[in-house]
């Protein structure tokens, strides 16, 4: 299992933050150097402009094959980007697979390329290009689709076609520019809605997000409010464009990266991706999984995965409640408790953490096995849903309870039933 737990996030886009380079301001001179500064900056991904549709194939393969082997040795990756026109869509898309096939003097490759659209977004032309990238590469290549924000209010983005994006790579990649020329939002605001947006017109709640932030001018505060954004929001990595090169400042920011990603996001939303389309998991209301899961959504979620051999078959919440009450792991509620009321509510990130491990003791403490719960003393039904004591010994609880959002729930539950293997 643990195993197959690992193959749920395959190579691909690196958890962690990044910058993007032009084709005018590729890095000289000790590329070691320059790359241990950004490692040390907590910059993991570097977007190296290798083309545009009026560029030769490669604007500069001198300088590409010692900027990823640099890169590499302070296990930095290095992804191609490239501006298509799609006036040709097969020739732009040749550029990127050129790209993608560089090797430097010792063998070093590329870790994905980025397809910047902007321009002829007309349906056809986009599958053309999209098509064209992924039959020569292959259906594990990792490939990411930059484009404009939802909110972008350019006449392209009413063409843009999402869903077809979605089909075809494996990331989106919006261009969270709120200093923008159309239209003018606080980072916070912009960042959050730029997500929804997304989610909701590719109809993919488990899409995979890289968000692009506006590096040209902004101040501290407002990194610090696109990051919170990408927080709240869920957003699997995030990356700056700067106006040429980063400054310090915006170094540092980037530095402050995990104080608001986890360092597993794309297993989170692997982990999402594989119970939604087992069937294991509901669709998070719009569609968003930042979305607080409801305590008997993950009632629910928690019987079908520990306590069932086929966790996809159809289970009520009621018949979850009888199960994890029969296995008597469900908690305490006070006296006068409206289990329709709380059952609707959110569940915080302690009374989860608590349910989960006493499942897992149950299961393993028996000699149970997943699916055959062995039964104990049945809770009173007025008498459940508080939140037990021993959460406060979790090591895994944060200092302030959060709500449970459907990403937490999933990795808590995949964790749990690998445990159980």
């Amino acid at each position: 299992m643990a195993g197959r737990l690992q193959n749920l996030t395959p190579a691909g886009l690196a958890d962690g933050a990044g910058i993007w380079v032009n084709m005018w301001h590729y890095p000289e001179g000790d590329l070691d150097a320059y790359c241990s500064r950004l490692r040390a900056n907590g910059v993991r991904n570097i977007f190296i402009q290798t083309s545009r549709s009026n560029t030769p194939t490669l604007v500069h393969p001198e300088l590409l094959g010692p900027l990823v082997e640099a890169c590499h040795r302070s296990n930095i990756r290095l992804i191609a980007w490239s501006f298509g026109e799609l006036g040709n869509p097969a020739a732009d898309a040749d550029k990127l697979i050129a790209a993608a096939r560089f090797q430097s003097q010792h063998g070093h490759r590329l870790d994905g390329i980025a397809g910047n659209l902007e321009k002829n977004l007309d349906p056809t032309r986009v599958a053309e290009y999209s098509k064209h990238l992924r039959q020569a590469l292959g259906p594990s290549y990792p490939m990411i689709a930059v484009v404009y924000s939802p909110l972008n209010r350019a006449p392209q983005v009413a063409r843009i076609p999402w869903k077809l994006l979605a089909e075809y790579w494996d990331v989106i990649a919006p261009m969270t520019y709120w200093g923008g020329k159309y239209q003018k939002l606080d980072a916070y605001t912009y960042t959050t809605q730029t997500i929804q947006q997304v989610r909701k017109l590719t109809g993919r709640p488990d899409v995979e997000i890289h968000v692009i932030g506006d590096g040209m001018g902004t101040t501290t505060e407002d990194l610090q409010s696109f990051l919170s954004a990408c927080q709240a929001s869920e957003a699997t990595s995030a990356s700056l464009y700067p106006n040429h090169v980063p400054t310090a400042e915006q170094l540092a920011a980037l530095g402050r990266y995990r104080d608001y990603f986890p360092s597993n996001s794309r297993f989170r939303l692997a982990a999402f991706r594989e119970l939604s389309r087992a069937g294991v998991l509901s669709s998070p209301p719009e569609g968003d999984p930042a979305q607080p899961i409801s305590r008997a959504e993950f009632y629910r979620l928690v019987a079908r995965q520990l306590f069932m051999r086929n966790p996809a078959a159809d289970l009520s919440v009621g018949q979850a409640l009888d199960i994890l009450s029969n296995a008597g792991v469900l908690p305490e509620t006070a006296e006068g408790a409206a289990p329709e009321q709380a059952l609707a509510e959110p569940v915080d990130s302690t009374e989860a953490l608590s349910l989960i491990a006493s499942a897992v003791e149950f299961q393993s403490g028996a000699g149970a096995h997943v699916g055959r719960a062995r039964p104990r003393a049945r809770r009173r039904a007025d008498r459940w849903l508080v939140q037990p004591a021993r959460a406060e010994a979790s090591q895994l609880q944060p200092e302030q309870p959060k709500q449970v959002d459907y990403l937490d729930a999933a990795q808590m539950v995949l964790q749990a039933r690998a445990g159980l293997r």
